[in-house]
């Protein structure tokens, strides 16, 4: 457990890095196509299973591929709420990120007018716009397995966790390997992560879905830092979760090709 000062200190700053994301929602600084919650509003409150979070910038040479990933989903694309965040690219990134965002209503699209220099409140962003009931984060350069949503979905459905990890794979050329098998070596379910060996070592958003009630009702963020932020949100999402399961499956793809 953590010492009571260092808690509370998390806490404040987990609140006003979330608390920046919903000024920012409210400002004039950004603009926004197909809004979620306007969405799950006007068609009566049927919301979607599963909600992908992408922060992107300068990503044009691979975030087709990232994006095709989730609307190739074997879950159907219909079941899934995709919010894109644009962190200001110099580049064409936005452009592609719109041609989507015209062909499907359940893709969403932040475009912010000044660059934050880190994922980190891009993230925050796809929290708070968030209406399903589970959240998992996607990188602009990364790709998911074709059934991944739906592995991570089903077993999460299955046990009632709160949080589910699968395989996550490395590509690079001509070669692909496995980051932090320990976490995906096996089948396991309704377990803490203290009984995953070295579960604490790789804490990055990659293979991961969780339940995003849990994330919002307890005001945890991403730190709008450089390097690190994953390892914070994630360190305090394992300080909350009940249980945890993990699965062998292969779920997503790092590009570093």
């Amino acid at each position: 457990m953590l010492p009571l000062d260092i808690k509370g200190e998390r806490n404040r700053m987990n609140f006003l890095v979330r608390q920046k994301a919903r000024e920012l929602l409210k400002s004039g600084n950004i603009q926004l196509k197909n809004s979620p919650i306007s969405l799950r509003n006007k068609f009566l409150g049927k919301g979607k299973k599963v909600t992908v979070v992408t922060a992107a910038y300068n990503a044009e040479k691979f975030i087709r591929k990232t994006i095709e990933s989730v609307i190739n989903q074997t879950m159907g694309m219909d079941q899934i709420e995709y919010i894109i965040i644009d962190d200001c690219s110099t580049d064409g990134t936005n452009k592609i990120i719109q041609e989507y965002t015209a062909k499907f209503k359940n893709i969403c699209s932040v475009t912010l007018q000044e660059n934050n220099g880190s994922p980190g409140t891009p993230r925050n962003i796809g929290i708070e716009l968030g209406t399903s009931k589970y959240i998992t984060f996607l990188d602009a350069d990364d790709w998911l397995a074709h059934d991944g949503l739906e592995s991570l979905y089903n077993i999460l459905e299955e046990t009632g966790d709160d949080y589910v990890v699968g395989k996550t794979v490395k590509v690079e050329s001509g070669s692909e390997s496995v980051i932090g098998e320990f976490a995906s070596i096996k089948e396991r379910r309704s377990i803490t992560p203290m009984d995953v060996p070295h579960f604490f070592y790789h804490m990055g958003p990659t293979a991961r879905m969780m339940n995003l009630s849990m994330v919002k009702e307890n005001e945890i963020g991403f730190p709008n830092m450089k390097f690190g932020e994953d390892k914070w949100f994630f360190t305090d999402v394992f300080f909350k979760v009940r249980s945890v399961s993990t699965t062998k499956k292969p779920i997503y793809y790092i590009n570093r090709t």
